[in-house]
């Protein structure tokens, strides 16, 4: 039987913490790299341009997008500030993980309520975007590309004077 000093155990202890330390490490490069090399670039040549109806339904439908995740985030920054409030009521001195708790979801509630400004800004832009675009256009009754027929009318315009 092989037996190692005190001073041995410690060097073998401190190697195999190295050497899972430098596993580690070059797991999660390989990892990173996998991914970055699993990134495919967009084919431009082949992708046709949108016509400004298309653009416009696309900045129409972003902009809705948005608007709900800044809703999102700001009624769920709303509750979570609500609960940092509520939590910060019936705290204790002596009960410390509450304390930390509702200063948790204190700093979340903020960061997500001004984190809803620049969403709701963006969205914005993106809506009078689509209303430029779409200023001009018919819109299609459907939804079917196929049967996009425009909708002709005719209007009468009367003057009245005194």
């Amino acid at each position: 039987m092989f037996v190692l000093s005190k001073r041995n155990q410690m060097i073998v202890r401190q190697t195999k913490s190295t050497n899972m330390k430098k596993l580690l490490f070059l797991l999660t490069l390989t990892g990173i790299f996998y991914n970055i090399s699993a990134q495919v670039k967009p084919d431009y040549e082949n992708q046709k341009a949108m016509t400004d109806l298309e653009l416009g339904q696309y900045y129409k439908q972003k902009s809705k997008k948005q608007k709900t995740t800044g809703w999102v985030l700001l009624g769920g920054g709303a509750a979570l500030f609500a609960g940092s409030i509520a939590i910060a009521e019936n705290a204790t001195i002596d009960n410390e993980a509450s304390l930390v708790v509702g200063s948790f979801a204190f700093l979340a509630g903020t960061v997500s309520m001004i984190a809803s400004i620049p969403v709701f800004i963006s969205g914005s832009k993106n809506k009078g975007r689509a209303e430029v675009l779409l200023k001009q256009h018919n819109i299609p009754l459907s939804m079917d590309s196929r049967r996009n027929i425009p909708v002709r009318s005719v209007g009468i315009g009367i003057k009245i004077s005194k």
